[in-house]
């Protein structure tokens, strides 16, 4: 899906003051990085290491897992089509609503696509579980050669307990699960898969949102050794640049920089919703994390505020209405600085009295 994605400012001729669409944390680039990648340009004159084995290394490390488990990708998104490109013609199911490049890259390859719904979610609305098991999926399992979920989820923001997720992975021994765990960052609600990785389980990370890099495109994919030998096969050689292969080596290198401040930044959320409650009166869901759902009233869509927000006020916020399971009413946000927050604040209450 080449449009319909947050962070698309670019679209409009406002200049953007705040934006609220992208799920990226809201902190500056990190003046370490800046400095380091700065001194490093002359590199692009050279071909990077052709499968990023230096950062390779350094990421398995920090994951926990030998090099051979893992393979560096051009963003979690070139991890996505890698997987589908190796099961060509097979099948999957997709916890939804969930990000629109697991089935994109699975109708591209030719796979039949499941769309089940996320725990809490069904009939096109969000329920307000939390944590919770998922479920029976089918009285006779999945049914498919993958799933594909994502752990906080993306929009919901919504997190599977790490117990729970463990139980229904080990209960379907025969699927090779997906789990993009690009957010795993953000929430306290669950852990990671990669302390205690099961054989049918690729595990999606990405830089990109947690060390605020989104231009440059890093993530990986880790599992077992000879899926993975499986995946190096199809993948097409210098698809992750020399400037982010530098990016990620200085992270992995000083990774105390960058650490998130978790616990504020869910401090700042809960205050926000309740403002932003308290302001509109809209419908609001819960989530585990920096971001999440929220629905316009029936006098106008999601795509309606988007476009009058950007026009009065200069925010961008992101239509969630192209989210299977979601309808033409919800949007997503994500927090920002306190003021950006004030800011969106503002511009709802007025929304809300007088419409756009």
């Amino acid at each position: 899906m080449l449009e319909g994605h947050g962070d698309d400012g670019w679209k409009y001729g406002a200049p953007i003051k705040a934006n609220f669409s992208s799920n990226v944390w809201y902190g500056g680039l990190d003046e370490g990085l800046r400095e380091h990648l700065c001194s490093r340009m002359g590199l692009v004159t050279h071909y990077p290491e052709v499968d990023g084995r230096t950062v390779r290394g350094l990421a398995a490390a920090s994951f926990g897992v030998l090099p051979e488990q893992v393979l560096v990708t051009n963003g979690a998104t070139e991890a996505i089509y890698l997987v589908a490109q190796l099961f060509a013609g097979g099948s999957a199911t997709i916890l939804a609503p969930a990000f629109a490049e697991y089935e994109d890259a699975c109708r591209m390859h030719g796979m039949q696509v499941r769309i089940q719904a996320w725990p809490g979610v069904a009939d096109g609305g969000i329920g307000d579980s939390q944590g919770g098991g998922l479920a029976d999926p089918q009285a006779d399992g999945f049914g498919t050669d993958l799933v594909f979920l994502c752990n906080p989820n993306n929009p919901t923001g919504q997190a599977l307990q790490l117990g729970n997720l463990l139980e229904l992975i080990c209960g379907n021994p025969g699927v090779l699960f997906v789990v993009d765990e690009s957010y795993i960052e953000f929430t306290r609600e669950t852990d990671s898969l990669l302390a205690a990785l099961p054989q049918n389980v690729l595990v999606l990370r990405s830089l990109t949102k947690s060390c605020r890099i989104p231009g440059l495109r890093v993530g990986f994919i880790v599992g077992p050794v000879e899926r993975m030998r499986q995946l190096q096969r199809l993948k097409m050689p210098w698809s992750v640049n020399q400037v982010a292969l530098e990016a990620a080596e200085y992270i992995f290198h000083h990774a105390d920089r960058f650490v998130l401040p978790l616990e504020r930044l869910l401090g700042e959320t809960a205050d926000w919703r309740g403002k932003l409650r308290a302001a509109t009166g809209w419908g609001m869901y819960d989530s585990s994390t920096h971001y999440f759902l929220m629905e316009t009233p029936v006098a106008f869509t999601a795509a309606q505020l988007k476009q009058g927000l950007v026009e009065k006020w200069g925010l961008l916020i992101r239509d969630a209405s192209n989210f299977r399971g979601l309808g033409p009413h919800h949007f997503r946000v994500a927090c920002q600085a306190p003021g950006d927050n004030q800011l969106l604040t503002e511009a709802l209450l007025q929304c809300s009295q007088s419409g756009l």
